[in-house]
């Protein structure tokens, strides 16, 4: 996708089955998914195998200086024992990243916009035995106040204990962590703001260029019936009275300028645009 002077590529870790929706989805109801099953089968739902159709994956921004990778997937070989779908898993990330014609020296920022299992593994990969930066050359940004709630407030344990340790304390030893306060300008092109809700530092990014807008909204939505339904939240949010009201606030914006939105789990075609329903909800425009 070209958006204004960037180019916008997506990188996949993994596209297909996901969790039981129910499980996901604290408030679904079939009731008022029937509705929408015209749209969301057999590309977003699977009801014969009773379960979610996601995706996990990157998003890679190339500007004519600058090369932002936003989210950084799950990861290979990594021991996450809360989170067996997420644990152990050997995807071809890399093979994918280099399909795109991008070697990991040539990203010059990486961009987590939270620090769940999922989006922060592939930034290290395990070499000869040790967790060492996957992309040597770039400077990892994340929220301050999302690296001080993971490490901060109460002993970590857990996933949470070995994301820091295979994940974060490698790429803070390399000297290459970069926590921010948003909002925080990173180029012309690029704002990094709050959007707290799925969690407490939870961060998104807006692209800007020539006509071209889209933003990279991380966790704000994580399947396209909350954008139709976006009182629902995901069972990962934490900041439960923050989240719908940050997701609402989003989703109206994108509905009245044409921005794309650019999740991390929206299954195949990855990213839609965003219109008002005639209930004053929103509907996924998806080209």
């Amino acid at each position: 996708m070209k958006i204004g002077r960037a180019e916008v590529l997506r990188i996949e870790e993994y596209h297909g089955l996901g969790f039981p929706p129910k499980a996901f989805l604290p408030d679904w109801d079939e009731q008022l998914v029937e509705k929408h099953l015209h749209w969301m089968v057999p590309d977003h739902y699977a009801p014969g195998d009773g379960r979610l159709v996601g995706s996990i994956h990157s998003w890679l921004i190339r500007l004519p200086n600058l090369t932002v990778l936003v989210d950084t997937c799950s990861g290979n070989h990594k021991h996450r024992p809360d989170s067996p779908f997420f644990s152990m898993m050997n995807s071809r990330y890399i093979e994918n990243l280099a399909a795109a014609g991008v070697d990991p020296d040539d990203i010059d920022y990486v961009f987590c916009t939270h620090l769940h299992i999922d989006h922060a593994g592939w930034n290290t990969r395990l070499l000869d035995g040790k967790w060492v930066p996957t992309f040597r050359n770039a400077k990892y940004l994340v929220s301050r106040t999302e690296f001080e709630s993971l490490v901060g407030e109460e002993t970590p344990s857990g996933d949470d204990l070995n994301l820091i340790v295979d994940t974060i304390q490698p790429i803070i030893d390399s000297g290459q962590w970069l926590p921010i306060d948003a909002p925080f300008q990173l180029c012309d092109e690029l704002l990094i703001e709050a959007s707290p809700g799925h969690t407490r530092g939870h961060c998104h990014l807006t692209l800007s260029s020539g006509d071209g807008r889209a933003v990279f909204s991380g966790d704000v939505v994580h399947h396209p019936i909350q954008v139709h339904i976006p009182s629902w939240n995901s069972s990962a949010c934490s900041v439960t009275e923050a989240a719908v009201p940050t997701r609402i606030k989003m989703l109206e914006e994108l509905s009245e300028t044409g921005t794309w939105l650019m999740p991390v789990h929206f299954a195949k075609p990855f990213c839609c645009r965003v219109g008002a329903a005639q209930d004053h909800g929103f509907i996924c425009i998806m080209e």
